[in-house]
């Protein structure tokens, strides 16, 4: 693991001027964390999508947006950053293991130990062993999810931890992860109301929805099936249009093409381009209508479990001084392939998807509209797989309702950010163990409309790589993929004219700016154990091209 570095003093001296901490402990606001799983950049209501989402749409029209804010391409590392305020590569997490304790402290932790009542309702993915479980990393109760991407029907694979909560009965065939998962973010502020007045709290509200496998209720499900088979080509188009009328993306006078289908195990070797919807015979839309459709189902059904969450926080009272965050952990998903893995389906299998019994893939081809207009997917260093819809909703603090912040964020400010607001000090050891600094930065300054300080952020998740510095974008494409090659070239972006990542300026500015830049990567990724991850993807890259093995691949199920 990397040393300890020097803590930024200058920030909080910087922060103090713009930002009055609470004087009274009963004062302090609360804090709600909402994540979302593989949720594309478009999907929402409020960023051009046709999914119905009206609660996350209140909670943007009347709160800060966040246009470049950016998390870690997968699951387990952005987890990781969110709790921790560091690199996930740095406490461990390179693709999907565990946090390693003993360098860091959690939020649930360090907000616990400040006074603050702390809960999680959920996904986890940081760690199955118990010293890595929610009660063990400062959690006073929890019901969660501990693996990365199971059935959605399925009750045995949610734990409920709690010393007082007592566990809800679902009739047979009533379970639905979203639901429950909703359910006991619900109790969980019932039973802060009733239990400890005068006491902020702290609730992880983190969703396994719409990762895969694409499961939702069946009404829901057919709400949206009409409205997909129109295919991904004109959807595209709607929401395209739906984002410039935000005066989004003025540079561009059309979107830009779809991202290929990146290589999706051994099923074909080369990237594909992503069809032409009419190019599909009848049985195929059909099929593929329906995927999208029970896609759009899930993050209706969480929408409508955040509808539930904010009703809760009325009653209580609570609404106004909770600091709500809004965000989902990459983007959309490619896996599957163009087809989503198994399609198509016809008759009663088509009928039945998303029910209990079935796991599909959305598909690469679905996942690219998700994702509209921006390049690639979840995994990838492109901004199709880290750049993250982000909403900041706080009426007693963020006076700039209705507001676009175009500073960027990322998932490590979310400590510094909380740090600051909950007026709580951020310790230099915990446990026993001293812990690295914050490697965030507050996003108060943006909350009150004035300058963050300027930084640089960088990248790295399955030797995918990237890094953003002024106006500069480097970035590099690892497709771990059965065509024999790997694409590490890097390419360069000017992203303050060119966000769509279009025109590749990397040959003619190779010298002067995609060398520098390249060693300041590598300077960063040695200092945080990030080159460890590429090294070690690299190695079962080489494995692969010798032996023909492809257990290394990551299979959902």
């Amino acid at each position: 693991m990397s040393a300890t570095r020097p803590h930024l003093i200058l920030l909080h001296c910087i922060l103090g001027a713009l930002f009055v901490p609470p004087t009274d402990a009963s004062d302090r606001p609360n804090v709600l964390v909402i994540l979302a799983d593989d949720l594309g950049f478009s999907d929402l209501g409020f960023q051009g999508g046709e999914i119905e989402t009206p609660h996350i749409d209140r909670l943007a029209n009347d709160g800060l947006t966040f246009t470049q804010f950016y998390n870690c391409a997968r699951c387990g590392p952005t987890r990781a950053s969110i709790m921790t305020g560091l690199y996930s590569h740095q406490v461990g997490v390179y693709e999907l293991e565990p946090v390693e304790p003993g360098n860091n402290i959690f939020l649930s932790e360090l907000l616990g130990e400040n006074g603050y009542a702390t809960y999680m309702s959920g996904k986890w993915h940081l760690g199955n062993t118990p010293e890595r479980l929610p009660p063990a990393r400062g959690f006073d109760h929890s019901y969660a999810y501990q693996g990365c991407c199971g059935d959605y029907w399925e009750p045995p694979l949610y734990v409920l931890e709690s010393p007082e909560v007592e566990p809800i009965v679902y009739e047979e065939s009533a379970f639905h992860a979203t639901d429950a998962t909703t359910d006991y973010a619900v109790k969980f502020l019932q039973h802060h109301d009733q239990n400890e007045e005068g006491t902020p709290f702290f609730l992880y509200l983190a969703y396994q929805a719409p990762h895969s496998p694409i499961q939702a209720p069946k009404h829901l499900i057919e709400k949206y099936v009409e409205r997909y088979e129109v295919g991904w080509d004109k959807i595209r188009q709607t929401r395209w249009k739906a984002m410039k009328e935000k005066g989004w993306f003025p540079q561009y006078k059309s979107v830009p093409p779809f991202s290929d289908s990146p290589p999706w195990h051994d099923e074909y070797a080369q990237p594909e381009p992503i069809r032409k919807w009419n190019s599909l015979s009848k049985i195929q839309k059909e099929d593929q209508a329906r995927r999208m459709a029970t896609y759009a189902a899930m993050v209706d059904q969480v929408d409508q479990g955040i509808g539930k969450t904010l009703a809760q926080l009325e009653r209580m009272g609570e609404l106004d001084n909770t600091l709500i965050l809004f965000l989902s952990d990459n983007g959309a998903n490619y896996e599957g392939g163009p087809d989503g893995r198994d399609g198509p389906l016809r008759g009663k299998a088509l009928a039945n998807m998303g029910q209990p019994g079935t796991k599909h893939h959305l598909g690469s081809s679905w996942a690219a509209l998700c994702n509209t207009p921006l390049r690639l997917y979840k995994h990838f260093n492109h901004e199709g797989g880290i750049l993250t819809p982000f909403i900041a909703h706080w009426p007693d603090g963020i006076k700039r309702s209705s507001g676009e912040e175009s500073q960027r964020g990322h998932v490590i400010d979310l400590m510094a950010t909380i740090v600051d607001i909950t007026d709580v000090e951020y310790p230099r050891s915990y446990d026993g163990n001293a812990i690295l600094s914050m490697e965030g930065t507050s996003l108060i300054p943006a909350f009150n409309g004035e300058e963050m300080p300027e930084r640089t952020l960088f990248f790295e998740h399955e030797a995918n790589r990237a890094m953003l510095k002024g106006d500069y974008k480097l970035v590099s494409k690892n497709f771990t993929s059965t065509d024999g090659q790997t694409h590490h070239d890097w390419e360069l972006y000017n992203i303050a004219n060119d966000p769509l990542e279009q025109d590749d300026l990397a040959a003619q500015h190779y010298y002067d700016k995609v060398i520098p830049l390249a060693r300041e990567w590598h300077q960063w990724a040695t200092r945080t154990d990030a080159i460890v991850g590429y090294e070690k993807w690299m190695l079962k890259l080489q494995h692969y091209w010798q032996t023909g093995s492809r257990t290394y691949l990551d299979d959902a199920f």
